[in-house]
This record gives C-alpha cells, sequence and structure tokens, in this order.
C-alpha cells in the first residue's frame, strides 16, 4: 500500500516532536548545577527525543526501499521497543550503506557512532532510562528495582568519567567551593558536545544520507542539528532558546 498524506503529515510530527524534545532536554540539561541535581528530567526528554528521532529516520529508509511506511511489527513490542542501543545500530547497518560512506562526513559519522565509548555509554544509560528505570523509584517502593542501579547514579558516575577526562585535577578544584560551578559547567559542556555530534549524524541522514524526497521536505524542522559545525558544539544556550520558542508560541 503507498503510502498517504496522513501518514506523511504524521511523520512530519514526529521529526518535530523529536528534534524540540531533544532541545528541550538540552536545555534541562544545562540546568544541572550544585544546587539542581533533577537528573531525571533531562534523561526523560532525552531518551524519548531520540528514541522518536531514530524510529522516524527507520520509518524514513523503509518508505525509501519500499514505497509505504512499515507496520507496527518493524519494532519490537514491551521494553525491547525502547531499546536505543538496538536503534541505533540498526540504523548504522541500514543506513550507513557503501555509497553513503564514499562521503567524509558520513565517515566521521559512523565512526563517532561506533566507536565513541561515553557516546555508547550515554545512548546506553537512556536506553536502560527508557526501557524501564525511569520507574526505578517506584519499583523500589513496590518492592522491586534493587536488582538495579538507580538512573541518578549511573549518571553521575559517567559525569565522574567526563570530569577525570577533562580535568584530573578535579579533586583539587573541588577545594574551593566557588569552583564547583566551573566543574559543572565543564561536565555539561562535554556531554551536550556528545549529545550535538549524536544529534547532527542522525539528521545529516534526512539529507546527504539519501533517506529520499521525503525526508529531504524536513530539512527546516532539523536544522538546529543539521547545521551544526565543529566550532559550534557546546556553545547554544538550549535554556534562552527554548525560552524564547516557547514565549513565541504562546502568543495570540
Amino acid at each position: 500500500m503507498s503510502a498517504t498524506v496522513e501518514q506523511h503529515v504524521a511523520l512530519g510530527e514526529e521529526v518535530r516532536t523529536s528534534i524540540k524534545l531533544v532541545e528541550a532536554g538540552l536545555a534541562q540539561l544545562q540546568r544541572i548545577d550544585g544546587a539542581n541535581d533533577f537528573y531525571h528530567l533531562p534523561m526523560l526528554l532525552l531518551a524519548n527525543g531520540f528514541e522518536r528521532l531514530m524510529k522516524t529516520i527507520i520509518n524514513l529508509h523503509h518508505l525509501r526501499e519500499t514505497g509505504s511506511y512499515p507496520t507496527r511489527k518493524i519494532f519490537p513490542t514491551g521494553r525491547k521497543g525502547h531499546d536505543l542501543v538496538r536503534l541505533l545500530d540498526d540504523i548504522i547497518s541500514r543506513c550507513f550503506g557503501p555509497d553513503y560512506l564514499k562521503r567524509p562526513a558520513a565517515l566521521h559519522d559512523v565512526e563517532y557512532l561506533r566507536t565513541d565509548p561515553q557516546l555508547r555509554r550515554l545512548v546506553q544509560l537512556l536506553s536502560d532510562f527508557g526501557q524501564a528505570a525511569r520507574y526505578y523509584h517506584l519499583d523500589v517502593v513496590l518492592g522491586g528495582g534493587q536488582e538495579t542501579v538507580s538512573p541518578e547514579q549511573t549518571w553521575q558516575e559517567l559525569e565522574l568519567e567526563v570530569l577525570s577526562e577533562r580535568s584530573p585535577d578535579w579533586l583539587d578544584r573541588l577545594k574551593g567551593p566557588a569552583n564547583l560551578t566551573g566543574i559543572y559547567r565543564d561536565i555539561t559542556h562535554d556531554l551536550i558536545v556528545r549529545f550535538e555530534k549524536f544529534a547532527r549524524a542522525l539528521v545529516r541522514l534526512f539529507t546527504i544520507g539519501d533517506l529520499g524526497d521525503e525526508a529531504k521536505r524536513h530539512t527546516g524542522t532539523i536544522g538546529p542539528f543539521l547545521y551544526l559545525m565543529d566550532g559550534d558544539l557546546g556553545t547554544r544556550d538550549y535554556s534562552k532558546d527554548f525560552r524564547a520558542w516557547r514565549a513565541g508560541r504562546s502568543k495570540p
């Protein structure tokens, strides 16, 4: 069955939602500091946003290959349907073919997606969160959850890895209370750069990745990450931009 106009419109809404969720997640991540350790919100937004974005890519790839969108059967049911690592590896195998990998940008992207250890840990963390860990505390209340580590603890361990890599002298920096803000700023910067490179690698598939004409219609929607240059990584104030977007949306 050929794709319908209704399906095209719905997919466009999914693309738009995914980008806004990722932007909102990065905005919330930038708010983490010594006084705000509410990791649950950025993890929730980022896990949802990247899951939706990767699923739209798989849908568009299927559309280009067959002329129609897939059925629900293309994605596993239950918790496995929220497995971001599986979705990412599926995209790498489907969309990074020999022709695409002739492009230097594609080769750089796939190398990053496959081999950057901290990105893989971030994707695994969001995957675990989306599948089960988002209910970790409720599960503990109900008598379960003890067999897994809380998502906040996992996130903090990852932050410590980032900090140790970036600033081997971080323990000395902690001796001054005023330095805590700078430490959080350094961690957030590195994590956001990794998320931005992840998002950029995914949205490039819409244009130079040959997902078909329908994918190219969404160039404007994916623009916030599509046009990121290396020198732009980690420089955007997502909190400010998202507040401006919300204010614009609320105008009559």
